[in-house]
């Protein structure tokens, strides 16, 4: 028997050990064909950081628009509690509509609202609200149509309103219909620049009212100033306008988690005090925080399925912009490529060559779409009164997109360029 041949030893794989080197002398290569060619590499990361910049930019304003819907709900209707209405939407109503609930819902007289806020008493915290619209003024300063809200101490609590200087109006003095009132920071800058507003008295269609209270500074909803309220005790509103008006009737559980039951009773209770027959349908309108908010949200989430794809449009016409770059930058170099080859590149050598110089490109422009976006969101800040951030996720997904998109963009250049034969690659003119 013939002895066993001895083993051969086994060899490195070279192209294993190779490939570092390739990618790196691509690399090299791509970063001195785009420097070559500066002011055609400009154009193109123009396009690249506006598409980036545009969408990253929609992403972080419409995560601002969704927290304005929270706090706008929170400041106009407060968190935890309900409001009775005769005619209360979370929407426009038509002009059909709002005429037939009108006729069908009775105005909730004050009268009325006292009755029911005794009966709610053991359960929740409550308050009738009165508003207008009106001129203030101080002096012979005038500040055009302000919020004036007349309602009871309690509307304090139940809307959370913060008051940074004074203090809001007390029990006694809404029994007694005092002219005291609580003015926003617009109300301020407006009528006392220069002075101190506690003590000083404005006017309400000619009534004199003592400011003991300036809200803290609420900012802006959707462009709509929140810092126009004026709040005095009902009694006073009343003197002003009559007291044939409806009110809102807002309604606050002492205990959040029975928010159901207290509601359902609130409804009881008010159905009780008009004599309504167990199947009539209600003669007013309850409105919760969930479905204001909820309707907002979808207002956004419906902006959003528009917006988002338009937006990105300036992606998809980016992408077109560096294809078109990489396919006029080919067929530049046919003859170079044609040498390379010639010399022994191999055809994954110029598609690595080819894809790096494209993937650069749009990894760089998504870097400074990037930093473009942190910069504008200064400005986004100061338009919607809000802190603007770009999460860091969304920033890494928005690279991440650039990088496809120069992968994608480049890949029919490359292909292109590596399947060129070098016999016609070295006799092309070009």
């Amino acid at each position: 028997m013939l002895p066993n041949p001895p083993a051969t030893p086994t060899r490195p794989d070279r192209t294993a050990r190779a490939w570092p080197a390739t990618l790196a002398n691509a690399f090299r290569i791509a970063l001195d064909t785009l420097w070559m060619h500066k002011l055609r590499s400009a154009l193109t990361l123009f396009g690249i950081i506006i598409g980036i910049a545009a969408v990253v930019l929609v992403g972080a304003t419409l995560g601002v628009v969704r927290d304005s819907v929270v706090r706008s709900t929170a400041r106009t209707f407060g968190t935890d509690n309900f409001l009775i209405a005769q005619v209360g939407s979370v929407g426009d109503l038509g002009r059909k509509e709002l005429a037939e609930k009108l006729r069908k819902n009775p105005r909730i007289y004050r009268r009325e609202a006292d009755r029911l806020a005794r009966r709610l008493e053991p359960y929740a915290r409550t308050a009738s609200v009165l508003q207008a619209l009106s001129d203030v003024r101080a002096g012979d300063r005038v500040f055009l149509t302000a919020q004036v809200t007349g309602s009871t101490p309690a509307i304090q609590s139940i809307r959370d309103i913060p008051v940074g200087a004074g203090r809001f109006f007390t029990e006694t003095e809404t029994r007694r219909s005092q002219g005291v009132a609580v003015i926003g920071q617009a109300l301020v800058d407006e009528l006392f620049p220069e002075a101190d507003p506690l003590g000083k008295p404005v006017r309400i269609q000619g009534r004199r009212f003592v400011v003991v209270g300036v809200e803290q500074k609420q900012g802006s909803s959707f462009g709509n100033s929140l810092d126009r309220n004026v709040y005095i005790p009902i009694g006073a509103f009343e003197k002003i306008w009559g007291s044939r008006n409806s009110v809102d009737f807002f309604a606050q559980p002492h205990d959040p988690g029975r928010f159901p039951e207290i509601l359902e009773t609130a409804r009881f209770h008010l159905r009780l005090l008009r004599r309504m027959r167990p199947n009539e349908p209600d003669n007013f309108d309850i409105l919760t925080p969930e479905a204001n908010r909820d309707f907002m949200a979808e207002i956004v989430d419906a902006v959003s399925i528009a917006i988002v794809p338009i937006s990105s449009v300036a992606l998809v016409v980016a992408g077109i912009v560096v294809m078109n770059m990489m396919l006029v930058s080919v067929t530049e170099r046919t003859r170079e490529i044609g040498i390379r080859k010639s010399l022994g590149a191999r055809n994954r050598d110029i598609l690595a060559q080819v894809l790096l110089e494209s993937t650069i490109l749009t990894v760089l422009g998504g870097a400074a779409g990037l930093m473009l976006s942190f910069l504008a969101t200064f400005g986004l800040a100061g338009a919607f009164d809000s802190d603007v951030s770009i999460e860091p996720a969304y920033a890494l997904a928005a690279l991440a997109v650039a990088g496809v998109i120069g992968i994608g963009a480049g890949m029919f250049p490359a292909y292109l360029a590596s399947r060129m034969q070098p016999v016609e690659a070295l006799g092309s003119e070009t």
